[in-house]
């Protein structure tokens, strides 16, 4: 029987808008009737999600919040948290000056709906609208002082295939590097990914990767989709995500985490 539903945000439950459809929401009330709770698993930060579940119309559908790629949890009903696997300042400066001439801005989030850019670009401003942020402009290698889950880096998608083949051949034992969305590079420490912060809900719940199905929809939820026994991606998905799907739910564009869901609710998966 299936006792954790973890999805990613982007590209999975909330649209290139930044909307949440009313649907999924209504679906995953259902589905917490029946005593499976539901975690977001995402690459942005708690803090930034936090602000934002009301206006998805997810308050008080969440029983966990996994923020910073698996880095962060959340249990909301005691308001506990765990945190996991940082970069240091000095690696940050190190990777953002391997980068950046590439055309990378650098960006870090800050507190609440602040989001920190080495400068303000139109590119900055279309991310900043689709994740619900405010833009502020600073110096992110004076302003990082503490350790990081994660150093995050706007581009233009044109250069997303070049800056992949860049990090493959400038692969460093000290960070992970990955796309997690067309127009975002990010970096973590090698051993953070989503899987952790599912891994970490699994010990809590005492309970085993074939009761877990996740959500996912491109290459920072690989680790998550390959830890479930359980592993959906969204049909608007990347081929890596794809490949690791033991089934393709419709387009987040047509609320296909809710209509996958509505129609296996009541099958073999949830009840035996």
């Amino acid at each position: 029987m299936i006792k954790l539903i973890a999805s990613d945000l982007d590209g999975t439950i909330i649209d290139a808008n930044g909307n949440c459809d009313p649907a999924i929401a209504e679906t995953i009330r259902r589905v917490r009737k029946l005593g499976v709770k539901f975690a977001i698993c995402s690459g942005r930060p708690i803090s930034s999600v936090k602000p934002l579940v009301k206006n998805w119309g997810l308050e008080g559908l969440c029983d966990f919040i996994i923020g910073s790629n698996g880095g962060e949890v959340w249990e909301l009903a005691t308001d506990k948290k765990a945190m996991a696997y940082t970069l240091s300042p000095s690696l940050i400066r190190e990777i953002i000056d391997l980068y950046e001439p590439l055309g990378l801005l650098p960006t870090l989030y800050g507190d609440g709906d602040e989001l920190f850019v080495q400068e303000i670009t139109p590119q900055a401003e279309i991310v900043a609208k689709r994740i619900g942020m405010r833009l502020t402009a600073a110096d992110i290698r004076t302003i990082t002082t503490e350790p990081q889950i994660k150093e995050m880096m706007i581009l233009d998608p044109e250069l997303m295939e070049k800056t992949e083949a860049f990090y493959e051949a400038h692969k460093d034992i000290r960070y992970i590097g990955f796309k997690t969305a067309a127009d975002l590079f990010e970096f973590n420490h090698p051993l953070l990914a989503k899987d952790v912060g599912v891994q970490i809900l699994a010990a809590h719940m005492h309970i085993e990767p074939d009761e877990i199905m996740a959500f996912g929809d491109t290459t920072n939820d690989l680790d998550m989709l390959r830890f479930v026994k359980y592993a959906i991606v969204m049909e608007n998905g990347t081929d890596d995500a794809k490949a690791l799907a033991c089934d393709i739910a419709p387009s987040v564009n047509e609320a296909g985490f809710a209509k996958y869901l509505d129609q296996h609710l009541q099958t073999a998966e949830f009840e035996k």
